[in-house]
């Protein structure tokens, strides 16, 4: 069921922007010479994945493009997301949940809360998948408990030459990259080639 977007009339939903925000976090440096973490999380396959969300591609909107490097999954940013508290949100860690990973996050406002549960499966050598369940506490309107949305991902091959960890590619924008949050803008397209004058 794709996450919907219109809201209740007088009803905000800041607990749910939280907790997408803090998701998207960049991921934070490792310093030179740090000791190899135990592999107690999931780890993608270095390269370029394609990655889309089912209710954007239900939309229309084009999947996105992410050049992974051996370090980009970590303690601090695991599969794009950040761990960690952020603001009024705590974001946990994956964790082994039988063959496939699960993370819950919890944001706060007032009296509001948000609780996601992330469960994320796949071999993450060339593919996997993440099916998300945000619920509502007390309900969003007073009847909205819960939203839902599936990630899936697949593995494309090496990143481009001009491409580095942390870049995402967004068709018909340009790059932005996840870890210094510098942008390069989508170069425009090159001009059709001018017709010769017949003699």
């Amino acid at each position: 069921m794709p996450v919907p977007t219109a809201v209740p009339p007088g009803m905000r939903r800041p607990s749910c922007w939280l907790l997408l925000l803090a998701s998207l976090g960049a991921a934070l440096p490792v310093p030179a010479g740090a000791a190899e973490p135990p592999p107690d999380f999931p780890r993608r396959k270095p390269g370029l994945w394609e990655i889309r969300a089912v209710a954007a591609q239900a939309s229309g909107l084009p999947p996105t493009q992410h050049c992974i490097g051996e370090r980009s999954d970590n303690e601090s940013s695991q599969l794009d997301r950040s761990v960690g508290s952020r603001g009024a949100c705590s974001l946990g860690a994956f964790r082994r949940a039988g063959e496939a990973w699960l993370a819950e996050s919890v944001c706060k406002e007032g009296r509001s809360s948000a609780v996601s549960r992330a469960i994320a499966s796949g071999d993450f050598e060339q593919q996997y998948r993440i099916d998300t369940v945000v619920t509502y506490d007390p309900p969003l309107g007073g009847t909205r408990r819960e939203d839902r949305e599936a990630v899936v991902a697949r593995y494309l091959g090496p990143c481009a030459p001009s491409q580095k960890p942390g870049d995402m590619i967004v068709p018909g924008m340009g790059t932005l990259n996840m870890i210094d949050g510098t942008f390069r803008a989508e170069p425009p397209p090159a001009p059709p080639p001018r017709k010769r004058r017949a003699g």
